[in-house]
């Protein structure tokens, strides 16, 4: 083989490694960014897959608190909260969260990277209630593990316009 054709064969040596290294750089760029966006936006990836339903009520529990947060309910209404979480049990004390509210008859508890329904019917106690979280986070103490129920009174009836 001359020295030519020797010089060649390595330029087109060089030149595949060179493309298989920018083909590596990239798949690793691709899969940092796919990572970081399932880390970054997994609560949004991962809502449940039931579609809604009449009456249910969807609620995330996380270490930022309830979503929504604020929940308005009827008095004296038998609601579905379905009640969902992706943290982790390592976050969790004891490896739960709860959703807690004295006045209202509410305090379950959650497992972590979770669904549950929770049925509940709501007291015939109308006004704005505080829910919290009591197990993570610095508990009821913490400012971002709380929501609210907004207890309407059942009946409250829109009156039609007079015209």
């Amino acid at each position: 083989m001359s020295r030519a054709a020797q010089d060649r064969a390595q330029q087109q040596q060089e030149t595949r490694e060179k493309r298989l290294r920018g083909l590596a750089f990239l798949a690793i760029v691709v899969g940092v960014l796919g990572v970081g966006s399932v880390l970054a936006f997994g609560d949004f990836f991962n809502r449940p897959s039931d579609p809604a339903t009449a009456g249910v009520i969807d609620v995330q529990s996380s270490m930022a608190g309830f979503n929504p947060s604020e929940i308005r309910v009827k008095a004296g209404e038998r609601v579905t909260l379905r009640w969902w979480t992706q943290d982790a049990s390592a976050h969790l004390q004891g490896g739960v969260h709860t959703m807690v509210a004295p006045e209202l008859g509410l305090d379950q508890a959650l497992p972590a990277e979770s669904t549950r329904l929770v049925d509940w019917t709501v007291p015939n106690k109308p006004g704005t209630y505080d829910v919290y979280c009591d197990s993570c986070c610095g508990g009821k103490a913490s400012p971002t593990m709380h929501g609210k129920i907004v207890v309407e009174p059942a009946s409250a009836s829109i009156e039609p316009p007079i015209g």
